[in-house]
Parts: structure tokens; C-alpha cells; sequence
């Protein structure tokens, strides 16, 4: 029975890749490159889980599967909806380059100060994995690398000089040490702004073959990053041959592991036992958690603004169950929106999908650097709502909002003030409703 459940996702996922086989260029649209990631990491989770349930009732594991073919179709509903014209207009309006390229800069000398001065001996996890303490100032402003790093390569893209390759290369520095390390989110933040913002600036679709080959090797590699990072540490990288992409696949799926899907099918059955829902609590507390210093404003005065919990648990689950998740791993984008909201968890991907189509029409308008780059960050973010959780997806644009919208304000040209017309003159009416896609 939990099969069928299996074959409705991959029927699913067939649907969505069927139209990048037609348009490769779809695979940088918010739908598309949502099944990508439910392909290469929820699939053969999938499999595994079925096989393997650790634990977690059958009826729960079903649940789990059904939920996520209905996030991916809710990513599609919401995306069919109507962009917001005041959004494009707001977001798509035209940089100077040098004062954009000042931005990157600022944003890459930052990222790299906090990497380099970050105290160790205070570096903090609570029990999912979430940094805590003083730390968390730190890496705050060391992920503006990553912004800074898109916009230095776009920049450098648009014209290529001394100072724009200087840039690139400052820039690079922290990107290129995490792929090294064998960091999945700064890889996939790396490929996104290499590959998108060569779209963006020139709109040559991607090879199909190249796409799908690349899907198919992350989906390999995906479970191997564990056995990377070991080799990485302890023999150095002549010996990352040693690596077998095919043998750690096949043994991550036919042998028992850890599953984020797993974590997330418990996650499931704890809320049923208990009852207990977070109706969007878990959204607001991560914006605290994230944004309010309890290092300025006082301890107390931070967990008064956290509703239903406290700063040690606010990375934890309480599960009516013997169930426990392992440390360092995940609940799923798909578990926790089922915490927060139930069934209707399933629509917060068909609101963020809203959300894109506006961000995705601005960024394509004739010079929209800020909306090209805000739409490559907030992309990492979105795939993180299916591979971590929901409720980091606030947090993370709001994040961008903040640092890249005053490198906008910074950047931006000023609109030309209108001159006045003269007496009789009628200015060309502009067409009503119609948007450059």
C-alpha cells in the first residue's frame, strides 16, 4: 500500500520534469527546481523510509509521502497566480554597477571578517543543530559572503576589469573553502548564481542533457557527503577517490540510515498523539531567534517575545513518542509545516510560490540586478523548506530584504524627474497590464 503512495510522487515529479524536458530553462522557475530537490533528496528517501520505517508507523510513513506530492502541487498552484505589479515595479528598477560592485564588496569583506574572528571556544548547537549564543552574531553577518559573491560574479559578467575580477576573487575565497569542505547549501548557492545569473544576463536556456545529468549526479552524491567530509579530515583530498558515488547510494538505500523523511513522518505522528499544533508560533520565534540579540537586549526580554517555548528548545521537538531524531539532521520542510498547521501546512509552499512569480517576472526585466539577485538567494532558502524546514524560509528573505535592500537603496539610479509638458501635449499612454517576461 505505501507504494502507491511512492508511485504518486515519482508520477508527480515526472509531470514537472516532463516540461523542463521541453523548456530547460524551467529549471530556474520555483516549481521546477522545487522537484528537482524533492527528486535528488526526498525520492530515494522515499524508498528507504518504505523499506526501513525505524520506528514510525506505516500509516504516518503514507501520510508523510502523500504530503509531499501535495507540497509540490501547491508550489505549482501558487505559482499560477497573477504577479504583483507593484512589486516588479519596486524591485526591477536599475543599479549603477560601480556602487552595486561596492555593495559586493562590502557584503564579501564582512562575511570574511566574521569567518576569520568568530570565537571558536564559543561556538554552540542546540539539539537539531542550530547554532546558539554569541556565535550566532557572527555567522549573522558571515553569511553575507554569499550575496556578496552573486553580486561581485554578476557584476564582473556585466564588464570585465581589474576591479571586477579582484572582487570576484575576494569573493570567492569562503564560497570555494565550504564546496571544498563539502558544504551542500554554499554548493548550491555557488551553482544557482553561476548558472542563474548567466540566464538572467544573457537567456541562453541550459543544455537538457546537462540539466538532467546534473540532477542525477546530486542525487548521487548527496548521500557520499557524509563519507566526504570524513576522508576530507582525516587523509586529505588525494584520497577523495576513494569515494564511491554508486556503492554509498545503493547502501543508503537498501540499508538502514538516518532519514530526514523519517524525522519528518515522526514529527507527523507525535503532532496527531499530542494533538498540539504550532498555528504559525514557530514562523514568529525563529524571527526572534534570528533577529533579536539576547547579547544587547537581555535574555529575558528575548524569551518574553517567543511564544509557546524558550531559547533551548527552541531548536527542539517534544515527540509523544519513543522516537528519537538524530542530532545534526532534519525534520523536513514537509514535517514541520504538518507541526504548524496540519493538512493545510502543505499551502505555505503555494504561498511562497506567489512570492516567487512576482520576484521571478521582476528579475526578468531588462536590467534588474537586485531583483536578479535577490531571486538567486531566496532560491538556497526555498530548497531549504523542503531539506530543513518551513520556518527558516521567514527568516531567510527577511534576512535579504534587510542587507540586499540597502545595497539597493545604495545602488539604485534615481528615477528622472518628469519634465513638464507643455500646453496641449499629451504624454504616449503606456499599455495597461502588460509586463516584459
Amino acid at each position: 500500500m505505501p507504494y502507491y503512495y511512492l508511485y504518486l510522487l515519482i508520477a508527480t515529479l515526472i509531470v514537472f520534469f516532463l516540461f523542463v524536458l521541453k523548456s530547460p530553462a524551467k529549471i530556474f522557475e520555483y516549481p521546477y527546481f522545487m522537484a528537482a530537490v524533492m527528486a535528488i533528496f526526498v525520492l530515494p528517501q522515499a524508498y528507504s523510509l518504505i523499506l526501513f520505517p525505524g520506528g514510525v508507523n506505516m500509516p504516518e510513513i503514507k501520510d508523510m509521502l502523500l504530503i509531499c506530492s501535495l507540497c509540490l502541487w501547491c508550489c505549482a498552484f501558487g505559482y499560477k497566480f497573477a504577479p504583483s505589479v507593484s512589486i516588479i515595479r519596486d524591485i526591477s528598477r536599475p543599479v549603477d554597477l560601480d556602487r552595486f560592485l561596492i555593495v559586493g564588496v562590502a557584503f564579501a569583506l564582512v562575511g570574511l571578517a566574521s569567518g576569520v574572528f568568530l570565537p571558536r571556544d564559543q561556538v554552540a548547537f542546540g539539539s537539531r543543530g542550530g547554532l546558539t549564543g554569541v556565535a550566532t552574531i557572527y555567522m549573522f553577518f558571515g553569511s553575507l559572503i554569499y550575496p556578496g559573491f552573486a553580486i561581485c560574479y554578476y557584476v564582473f559578467r556585466k564588464k570585465i576589469n581589474f576591479f571586477t575580477v579582484s572582487a570576484l576573487a575576494l569573493s570567492s575565497i569562503s564560497p570555494l573553502i565550504a564546496i571544498v569542505q563539502g558544504r551542500r547549501e554554499p554548493t548550491a548557492t555557488v551553482i544557482l548564481a553561476l548558472a542563474v545569473t548567466s540566464y538572467f544576463l544573457f537567456r541562453k536556456p541550459p543544455n537538457r542533457v546537462v540539466v538532467f545529468v546534473g540532477l542525477f549526479f546530486a542525487m548521487l552524491a548527496i548521500p557520499a557527503t557524509g563519507d566526504y567530509r570524513r576522508i576530507m579530515h582525516d587523509e586529505g583530498i588525494s584520497k577523495i577517490r576513494e569515494v564511491n558515488l554508486v556503492e554509498n547510494f545503493k547502501n543508503f538505500v537498501t540499508r538502514e540510515s538516518v532519514l530526514e523523511l523519517r524525522n519528518g513522518a515522526a514529527i507527523i505522528e507525535s503532532t496527531r498523539i499530542q494533538r498540539r499544533y504550532g498555528w504559525g508560533a514557530g514562523y514568529w520565534n525563529l524571527l526572534v531567534h534570528r533577529f533579536v540579540p539576547a547579547q544587547i537586549v537581555g535574555r529575558q526580554t528575548k524569551e518574553a517575545l517567543l511564544v509557546g517555548t524558550n531559547l533551548e528548545k527552541i531548536y527542539s521537538t517534544e515527540l509523544a513518542t519513543n522516537y528519537e531524531i538524530s542530532p545534526g539532521s532534519t525534520i523536513t520542510g514537509m514535517g514541520d509545516s504538518y507541526e504548524q498547521f496540519g493538512w493545510f501546512g502543505c499551502l505555505f509552499f503555494a504561498a511562497v510560490g506567489m512570492l516567487f512569480k512576482s520576484v521571478w517576472t521582476a528579475a526578468m526585466q531588462p536590467n534588474a540586478a537586485f531583483a536578479q539577485i535577490f531571486y538567486i538567494m531566496i532560491c538556497t532558502s526555498a530548497m531549504r523548506a523542503i531539506t530543513h524546514q518551513t520556518v527558516d524560509f521567514v527568516p531567510a528573505v527577511t534576512y535579504q530584504l534587510i542587507f540586499l535592500g540597502a545595497g539597493y537603496l545604495f545602488a539604485r539610479i534615481p528615477d528622472v524627474p518628469r519634465l513638464s509638458r507643455r500646453a496641449g501635449a499629451r504624454p504616449p499612454s503606456p499599455a495597461k497590464g502588460k509586463i516584459n517576461q
